[in-house]
């Protein structure tokens, strides 16, 4: 009985129709050139690299794309004596996408409020692993927009 159970279970997985958003990304065929960095240069730096692990340096379709990118902590909260306790972290990314006489720019946002920590090393280590995030999170929005334009 158990078996049957588990054969039927199964079945009914794998046919429920799953796929993932960014399955055929990988198969894209466009590279995408950096032609210019404003504002903020660790932001920048971060999601260019991530640009660069999903461009394919060898497609004759390339994308020329131009990042603004402003990061801010903000303060929110502090206690009794003063003592900081809550941060926000907000980076706000520009793009402008050029692929020969299409010109679109778009802005994306990424923010977390966050909790001081009592020790300085690890909260400098905790900002620059939200900031990696980021900058995943803001290349995986920008290479949907590509997506779209690339479609049209």
């Amino acid at each position: 009985m158990k078996n049957i159970t588990l054969i039927f279970l199964l079945l009914f997985l794998y046919n429920c129709g799953y796929t993932s958003v960014y399955k055929n990304q990988e198969t894209q065929d466009f590279a995408i050139n950096v032609t210019g960095l404003k504002g903020d240069r660790e932001m920048n730096n971060l999601i260019k690299n991530e640009i660069n692990l999903y461009s394919n340096k060898n497609s004759i379709k390339i994308f020329n794309i131009e990042i603004n990118t402003d990061y801010e902590k903000t303060v929110i909260t502090k206690d009794s004596a003063g003592n900081i306790t809550d941060y926000t972290l907000a980076a706000t990314s520009t793009f402008t996408i050029n692929l020969e006489n299409l010109t679109k720019t778009v802005q994306f946002t990424e923010s977390i409020n966050i909790k001081n920590l009592s020790d300085t090393f690890e909260q400098n280590n905790y900002e620059k692993n939200i900031k990696r995030n980021f900058a995943s999170s803001l290349r995986e929005k920008l290479i949907s927009e590509i997506l779209s334009i690339d479609d049209n």
